[in-house]
């Protein structure tokens, strides 16, 4: 219990500790839980008035703004008004497990447990998260950097008088990402040489500087366009969720335009006075005026035709039989 006086000494010169200080500690048990940003649903420890909650960060994602960790606190406890004290810590060692109970981290905050049946901690994890310390809530000033690994949320008591049955109370703790309202965007672009021409890529009609780069997008339905010289232009429209990154590839053709033609199978074909092999198979032709023949048998029908740049034609060549009645 000596130990719990002296941390009782602290709380009194100091009721809300903000500094970063080394400190080693000793728990009843550690329940590791890993952040998942695809799961909007908090993930439950029941823990006791001495153990700690491992909460393992994802790897670094403009997604995520935060981590919320709600504590219900047993009824019998309430009236023992700053019996207890919660800690954040950060920097673990060794990092959060069930097998482990001995601990270095650094403290970040020290609190008592507030006299209500519930409360809110929000930690963040970006500079500009918009989180704001309300009725409900509590926002620490500190930021955590997930790169720099685990926090700990950590029980323990501070002095004496605590009710008898304090090694049976249980403390439900829920812990969740907070996230942002954006989505990802990322477009991957299919040149048809390895020696790329410049395109121009637009979102919601705003150029792209960076198109290959992930785009952080409000969730919903956008327009891509992508326009180029020496492309044929593209138009997509994707959807975006929030959270998530939705991936598009989109293949670019050259702007040499294409001739598909289409006849009965005893039908030859001559264009501009060559006759055309495979006729059926699709072609490159160079822009400007040609003629199209076809013929079957001694009958044959002519098409005159202009091709632009950049642009597909088909050519069919239809049969029909007309009916009449004579009187």
């Amino acid at each position: 219990m000596k130990q719990f006086r002296v941390v009782l000494t602290v709380m009194l010169l100091f009721p809300a500790i903000a500094s970063v200080s080394a400190e080693s500690f000793r728990v009843r048990s550690m329940t590791p839980i890993t952040i998942d940003i695809q799961k909007s649903e908090p993930q439950v420890a029941e823990i006791g008035y001495n153990d700690a909650v491992g909460i393992i960060m994802p790897k670094a994602s403009p997604f995520l703004k935060g981590v919320e960790i709600e504590i219900k606190i047993p009824q019998d406890i309430i009236a023992y008004r700053n019996s207890m004290a919660y800690g954040v810590y950060r920097l673990p060692q060794p990092t959060p497990s069930e097998r482990t109970i001995d601990y270095q981290a650094e403290q970040v905050t020290l609190q008592p447990l507030p006299s209500r049946h519930s409360f809110v901690l929000q930690i963040p994890v970006q500079k500009n998260h918009n989180l704001k310390t309300g009725p409900y809530s509590t926002v620490l000033s500190y930021v955590h950097d997930t790169a720099r690994g685990p926090l700990v949320f950590r029980l323990l008591p501070i002095m004496k008088g605590l009710p008898e049955n304090i090694e049976n109370l249980q403390f439900t703790v829920k812990v969740k990402p907070i996230l942002t309202d954006e989505g990802g965007f990322r477009l991957k672009i299919d040149y048809p040489e390895t020696n790329p021409k410049p395109v121009s890529v637009r979102i919601d009609e705003a150029l792209v500087t960076n198109p290959e780069s992930m785009q952080i997008l409000a969730p919903g339905t956008h327009h891509l366009s992508i326009v180029s010289d020496d492309y044929r232009n593209e138009v997509r429209v994707f959807t975006v969720e929030g959270a998530r990154v939705t991936d598009l590839t989109v293949p670019l053709q050259g702007t040499v335009p294409r001739l598909f033609l289409v006849a009965p199978e005893n039908a030859s074909v001559v264009i501009d006075g060559q006759p055309a092999e495979n006729a059926r198979d699709p072609r490159s032709i160079e822009p400007g005026d040609h003629t199209i023949l076809f013929k079957i048998g001694d009958y044959e029908i002519a098409k005159q035709i202009t091709v632009e740049k950049g642009h597909d034609y088909t050519i069919s060549m239809l049969i029909d039989i007309n009916v009449t009645e004579s009187q």
